[in-house]
């Protein structure tokens, strides 16, 4: 049932109109003053707050109330039928107001449309939430268990902004984890900007980062923002984190303390509204121990860390993976190849991707320029790629030592491998093997059954 909260002074007037929302099926809880109201643990969907508490005000109660639940619908009672007070309390945030002596349908009807609007906005905020997270999942390709966990850290925080450091391998896509952050957040309307602190000069970090002021250094013939005003209402990406200097880390370090920035050569603090995600491949714990990162920053920046998998780590999610740039590069090339040949996905699942994500894009962008066909094969892969195809690749000492395939393993068993590769990687979904695979849903079952993959299908 809704629950309605009633703040009164007056035990009669709190009975009377218990009495009516319990009889049209509402819930009821009641305080007599606006300190129990506040501190009480049951959050109502409505509040009846009398205007006139004594000593209290219930304007003010019905900020507190609002502060703790921003969705709470407030219907204000008072004894005075003055205009200028209904217009205060609706402009204070209030859903409508009754005055006294309270009238039965109209406190029913008021605190009923109050419960449904409520109903409303809580239904409309959970359908945005679930947008927003789709939307920002939707840029992380693979249903591997390593990616759902990553998906699962990333929803943790997703709607907060406390800091969080990005820690994977080069290519394994850092920044890709920080805008789906950003895009399934509350600051999703506002800007994304991301800097590479490895790619700029140490003299150059802080200006880039906080502005210059004119005149601040040789060339600086105007006042500039810094990144840090660019991304107001958003989120500033600072990626490589440990290539940072000194300097521009003790400046980071305030800036994250007092929420504000000082332009190079200017005096003025300015106030920033930013969330800071950070990103590395290089070990922080360790540049702390060796003095070059500053631990203040560190426990400041590394709140809660997000480990992005690198491609070895998920295998499976190699089909998905190269579908996905078969598309997203087809514009660029101005074709766009079908599939990729069961050789050819042998290949890719065999190589050891140290580049990761990063070089399995570019190898299908290398191989999409050399294709003129509807299929990718062996022989439009790089060759370093190609050469591997049938060397699979593990992760213990034992099974990289164990004898590996002979050159001459046929056609049938690399088709059948790479058929029970694309079924797994798709967790048994037919036709979505079918299609990584580039041929039809028939055709996968009557090669499952001529192979004899039972277990797999």
């Amino acid at each position: 049932m809704p629950r309605t909260m009633i703040v009164d002074d007056d035990r009669t007037t709190r009975r009377i109109m218990r009495h009516w929302l319990e009889r049209d099926g509402f819930e009821v809880i009641e305080h007599a003053t606006a300190g129990d109201a506040v501190a009480a643990e049951a959050r109502p969907t409505v509040a009846c707050v009398d205007l006139g508490l004594g000593a209290d005000s219930g304007m003010d109660v019905m900020r507190q109330l609002k502060a703790q639940d921003p969705n709470l619908e407030v219907v204000i009672v008072t004894a005075r039928s003055d205009a200028s007070t209904a217009v205060e309390a609706m402009r204070a945030g209030a859903y409508d107001y009754v005055t006294k002596p309270i009238d039965r349908e109209r406190l029913l009807t008021s605190v009923r449309r109050a419960s449904e609007h409520r109903k409303l906005r809580d239904e409309v905020q959970e359908l945005t939430s679930e947008l927003r997270d789709s939307r920002a999942l939707s840029t992380l390709v693979g249903d591997s268990p390593a990616m759902e966990r990553l998906a699962d850290q990333i929803g943790r925080v997703v709607d907060s902004d406390v800091p969080v450091c990005i820690i994977g391998e080069s290519g394994t896509g850092k920044e890709l984890v920080a805008r789906a952050l950003h895009q399934g957040g509350r600051r999703a309307d506002g800007p994304f900007v991301a800097v590479n602190c490895g790619a700029i000069p140490e003299s150059l970090q802080e200006s880039e980062l906080f502005g210059a002021e004119r005149g601040a250094y040789t060339g600086a013939e105007s006042t500039r923002q810094g990144r840090f005003e660019q991304a107001a209402g958003g989120t500033l990406f600072l990626d490589e984190l440990g290539e940072m200097s000194p300097g521009t880390q003790a400046a980071l370090l305030r800036t994250l303390q007092e929420r504000t920035i000082r332009r190079v050569g200017g005096a003025k603090e300015l106030h920033v509204d930013v969330r800071v995600v950070c990103a590395t491949h290089r070990d922080l714990e360790a540049l702390v121990a060796a003095g070059t990162f500053r631990e203040d920053l560190y426990f400041r920046l590394v709140v809660y860390p997000v480990e992005v998998p690198p491609l070895r780590e998920r295998r499976e999610d190699i089909p998905s993976l190269a579908a996905h740039f078969l598309r997203k590069l087809a514009a660029d090339v101005g074709r766009q190849p079908e599939r990729v040949s069961p050789e050819a996905m042998e290949a890719l699942m065999a190589h050891r991707w140290q580049g990761n994500v990063r070089e399995l894009q570019n190898a299908i962008h290398r191989a999409m320029l050399a294709c003129d066909g509807t299929a990718l094969e062996l022989s439009h892969l790089p060759s370093n790629v190609a050469a591997e195809k049938l060397n699979p690749v593990t992760s213990s000492p034992e099974a990289q030592s164990a004898p590996q395939p002979p050159d001459t393993l046929d056609l049938k068993t690399i088709e059948r491998r790479t058929i029970r590769r694309a079924i797994e990687a798709t967790g048994g979904n037919m036709s979505e093997a079918a299609r990584l695979l580039g041929i039809g849903r028939a055709t996968l079952y009557r090669k499952v059954a001529s192979y004899d993959i039972i277990d797999a299908a």
